[in-house]
């Protein structure tokens, strides 16, 4: 893995337009690429390493005063880093070729070595394989280039950045990271219930579990995983029976409203079904939570944006929360308030 992180840093720093790359971007792009690094403890370090291990290359320069580096967690990231200022060589024109129609807004694009060899090898490929069947894109990256991950990688360059070449072309999708969900039958519609934390999913399923079967909805219990659920939400097709409605609960603060809003809009761009509040969970928390300090919230004065996907009644109460840096946590819809309160799971999802 610290290989392909090490290709995909390189790759992002060769392709950008300033010598100096802002690492705060460059750490957005790494995690669209791997999304399985969202939320991982060790990513720091290994974005570290890696970086370190370029700059001992001689491929990127680190700044040297300390004012260049956040140290606010360990280990330090440096706030960007440059790319050495050497000439590059002429760019020696290919030979001309007359290249397959769906190539030639590629070509026309190329004007490096390892593009022209890439486009030979996705030519060779589409001469061999007219009607090819869609498959995951590790498969075809292994097909094409004899690396599975090799076309993630290539999907970072301005051959795909641009839209000269798409992954329709290839007749491959990139694979939805699931979420760890369970189906528990019951009455009417199938619909789809997620916790952004772990205890909750947990104490959700236990108590869906020991309602009586003919007065539980039909569920599929979903854990988001925190901030991997705006990422993970497209795995939503995977299931079945397939839902017809999705909810989600998280922890009323900055963090898990923002969470929820980045599933939504996921949602949405995946034509999947809207992606709507737990409202009868929420409306409980801010009922029976105790509001505490929220330390991640740096202040937020005008917090419409995140409300936007709560309904109306909900907007004044939740802004007063976020503007006085105050989070309820969604624990406090614990196990034994869902046993106490055997409706409000059927409520949250009606």
């Amino acid at each position: 893995m610290t290989a392909a992180l090490n290709d995909i840093i390189a790759a992002y720093i060769a392709d950008h337009p300033t010598s100096r790359v802002p690492v705060e971007g460059l750490l957005r792009h790494v995690t669209a690429a791997d999304p399985t690094l969202i939320g991982d403890p060790t990513t720091r370090t290994r974005l570290t390493a890696v970086l370190a291990s370029l700059a001992e290359a001689g491929a990127v320069m680190l700044p040297k005063a300390r004012s260049g580096w956040d140290d606010r967690t360990q280990p330090p990231l440096p706030l960007w880093v440059g790319r050495p200022t050497k000439p590059r060589p002429t760019p020696v024109p290919p030979a001309a070729r007359v290249w397959p129609q769906a190539l030639e807004a590629a070509a026309a694009t190329a004007t490096r070595p390892d593009e022209h060899q890439l486009l030979d090898k996705i030519a060779n490929w589409l001469r061999n394989n007219v009607d090819a069947e869609p498959v995951p894109l590790e498969e075809r990256s292994l097909e094409i280039l004899g690396d599975e991950k090799a076309l993630a990688i290539e999907l970072t360059k301005r051959l795909f950045t641009t839209g000269a070449l798409t992954l329709g072309l290839l007749a491959c999708y990139p694979t939805p990271v699931p979420f760890p969900s369970q189906h528990v039958p019951g009455v009417g519609p199938t619909r789809l219930l997620v916790a952004e934390n772990n205890a909750t999913f947990h104490s959700l399923l236990q108590a869906a579990r020991q309602l009586h079967p003919d007065a539980r909805p039909d569920l599929h219990i979903g854990w988001g995983c925190g901030n991997q659920f705006p990422t993970s939400i497209t795995a939503v097709t995977l299931l079945d029976p397939a839902p017809t409605a999705l909810y989600y609960v998280g922890d009323l603060d900055a963090a898990g409203l923002r969470i929820a809003a980045g599933a939504a809009a996921k949602a949405n761009a995946h034509k999947l079904p809207p992606l709507r509040p737990a409202t009868a969970l929420y409306e409980w928390l801010l009922a029976h939570g105790v509001a505490r300090a929220d330390r991640s919230n740096p202040g937020i004065s005008n917090p419409a944006a995140l409300i936007a996907l709560m309904p109306e009644h909900l907007h004044e109460p939740i802004s007063q929360l976020l503007r006085g840096r105050r989070r309820i946590a969604q624990e406090t819809l614990g196990l034994r308030a869902l046993r106490a309160n055997p409706k409000l799971l059927a409520q949250a999802v009606g």
